[in-house]
């Protein structure tokens, strides 16, 4: 299974590589070349970051257009997910113990690809939690990124069935307790519930929702369920420290953030009230889309990725430095 997942990667033009971490945790990730186009024979490197419950097959078309784009890409299956280690005997439950380790996987990868650490900029193209990971990883350090595409950033967790003061208090509490690895109220691993097309949260696009799932019937370590209160926790304080006052109005990257008018995910009023904090930072609307624009029908992917190339312009029309 692990190895036809692979073959995939190859045969879209990747190259799968392994990445060791403290405490033997393995990390799966790819490094696509680029191939031209769009006027651009070479537009540098671009990292692209999924979002929770995701892996590298699943964006293989988001990251051919990227190639297409004139990008090198580099992306990787965060811990916990895709085909890099899970961390509970319970493979479908999606597991962290800090946001902040996600980001230093996510450092460490870029190290193990030759030129993506000590090169120029890239840029960064993220969706949902990797969205969130991308605006805080462009925080860390000013120049670090040349410019970011974020699509449906969890700013704010969508949907708790109750107020998020008190889902805060529940999963704080819950974490003082041995079920801190255990499903969060209500969860449960990859199943039937999350087969059915009708009502998803996803998308509205059947083709693309059945082909996810063809994915994971053909490689069921791919799939995974429900997060952990652990995990929960971990988003809630990292979007804490995304929206601590002061800390988005730091950012200097050019960003482009994309908000989908079928949202039920995460909060699209947060990511509203960035994009109003965030210095150099544009918002575009896609009112037929649900979370996952990517993989949605094609007037609303044919939307997106005109955004992204106007965005693109005109980053690349900037001076250096801004």
């Amino acid at each position: 299974m692990t190895s036809g997942a692979s073959a995939a990667v190859e045969a879209a033009g990747g190259r799968v590589l392994r990445v060791s971490r403290p405490g033997g945790i393995s990390l799966r990730a790819a490094h696509f070349a680029g191939r031209g186009g769009s006027g651009k024979e070479n537009r540098g490197r671009c990292v692209f970051l999924s979002g929770y419950t995701e892996f590298i097959e699943k964006h293989l078309g988001s990251i051919a257009e990227l190639t297409a784009r004139g990008f090198e890409v580099a992306t990787l299956d965060w811990r916990g997910q895709g085909l890099s280690d899970r961390l509970l005997p319970d493979r479908h439950k999606g597991h962290i113990d800090r946001m902040e380790t996600h980001l230093e996987d996510l450092t460490a990868v870029l190290e193990a690809i030759d030129g993506f650490a000590s090169g120029p900029p890239p840029t960064v193209f993220a969706h949902s939690m990797g969205a969130h990971l991308a605006l805080r990883y462009c925080m860390a350090a000013p120049d670090r990124v040349a410019r970011a595409v974020l699509i449906a950033p969890m700013l704010g967790i969508g949907r708790t069935g109750m107020p998020t003061w008190l889902a805060r208090l529940l999963v704080e509490g819950f974490c003082l307790t041995p079920m801190i690895d255990s499903y969060i109220l209500g969860g449960a691993g990859y199943g039937e519930r999350r087969r059915r097309f009708e009502g998803n949260p996803l998308t509205t696009d059947r083709a693309q929702f059945e082909a996810l799932h063809r994915m994971l019937d053909e490689n069921p370590d791919l799939a995974l369920g429900d997060p952990t209160f652990s995990w929960v926790r971990a988003a809630f304080r990292s979007i804490d420290a995304v929206m601590a006052p002061g800390a988005l109005e730091a950012v200097r990257t050019p960003l482009l953030l994309a908000l989908a008018g079928q949202e039920t995910i995460v909060e699209n009023a947060a990511i509203e009230r960035a994009a109003a904090r965030l210095p150099d930072a544009r918002l575009a609307r896609f009112p037929e889309a649900r979370h996952e624009i990517l993989r949605e029908r094609e007037p609303s992917r044919r939307a997106l990725w005109a955004a992204v190339d106007g965005f693109l312009a005109d980053t690349e029309a900037e001076p250096a430095g801004r």
